[in-house]
């Protein structure tokens, strides 16, 4: 059986992502995102699920971090909604709930709610906001409440006392499932990549011309801190179509002497949820 990864404890969205993407897997919880990929790249599991984004609070930075140097291919990607909830252990009265758990996304995808009906509630962190639902639930105390998933309170056994509280309705989170192997399909339409260009001006906007040259349309661009493994100006790309798409492999050939580096990230379908609206774009 195949065996994915995700991070957190089980009722986490990572394993409500891992649960959706392959359902009929074996899913494993690892403790951090650092073991979670050596994980994989060790082959102690097959496939590994990553939160890459999310519509509210931008890039997940301890993915982000990562995906410099693993030794992974994104193979697939999902648009997560995150509907966050707040779960206490029973039934409870709002006015007496002193202390909230949760991650700090949780917090901070969840703070207009928090802001207007729990304003001098105690935040109290916790590594994921499964972990924040099952300590609160096998707690016993109905002055704690968590912001989690529904998915995470049905797993646990909790109350959902408020559904929705989330500061956007679409708020979404990136997911993509990474493997050892990189796979191409012909209904591929995405592909993820990493370059580093001189520090020179016009470095920049001479190697993303060549995208345009060859009709290569860039969905994203970030930017990466200067580090140890980013000793020159390093993005990262997605592009609207498969790796193995002509027009990409001439734009890579050509774009070679206005860059330092690249590293090709993998190639997949995009999600059929992309939308301007929500965030991401389509290919």
């Amino acid at each position: 059986m195949t065996k994915i990864g995700y991070l957190g404890h089980p009722g986490s969205y990572s394993h409500q992502a891992a649960a959706q993407l392959r359902p009929d897997a074996e899913h494993v919880n690892l403790p951090s995102f650092d073991e979670l990929v050596a994980a994989c790249e060790a082959g102690d599991v097959d496939e590994a699920v990553l939160p890459l984004e999310n519509s509210e609070s931008g890039r997940i930075p301890d993915v982000h971090r990562l995906v410099v140097s693993m030794e992974l291919f994104i193979v697939g990607e999902m648009l997560l909604d995150v509907s966050h909830c707040l779960v206490t252990c029973g039934p409870a009265v709002e006015a007496e709930i002193h202390s909230i758990f949760s991650h700090p996304q949780g917090f901070l995808q969840s703070s207009k709610f928090l802001k207007d009906r729990f304003p001098d509630a105690q935040r109290r962190t916790r590594s994921d906001t499964a972990t924040a639902v099952r300590e609160v639930v096998a707690g016993g105390d109905r002055h704690l409440a968590a912001i989690g998933s529904e998915f995470a309170a049905k797993h646990y056994g909790g109350t959902v006392l408020h559904r929705g509280i989330s500061n956007r309705e679409d708020n979404i989170t990136r997911f993509v499932v990474v493997a050892r192997e990189t796979r191409f399909e012909d209904s591929d339409d995405m592909s993820s990549m990493i370059i580093q260009v001189s520090h020179k001006p016009g470095s920049l906007v001479q190697a993303l011309a060549v995208f345009g040259q060859h009709g290569v349309n860039i969905t994203k661009l970030e930017t990466y801190m200067i580090s140890e493994r980013t000793e020159l100006p390093t993005f990262y790309l997605d592009v609207g179509c498969g790796g193995q798409a002509e027009k990409l492999i001439a734009a890579m050939r050509d774009i070679e002497p206005h860059i330092s580096y690249s590293k090709f990230l993998g190639s997949y379908r995009a999600d059929s949820r992309r939308t301007g609206r929500n965030g991401f774009l389509k290919p």
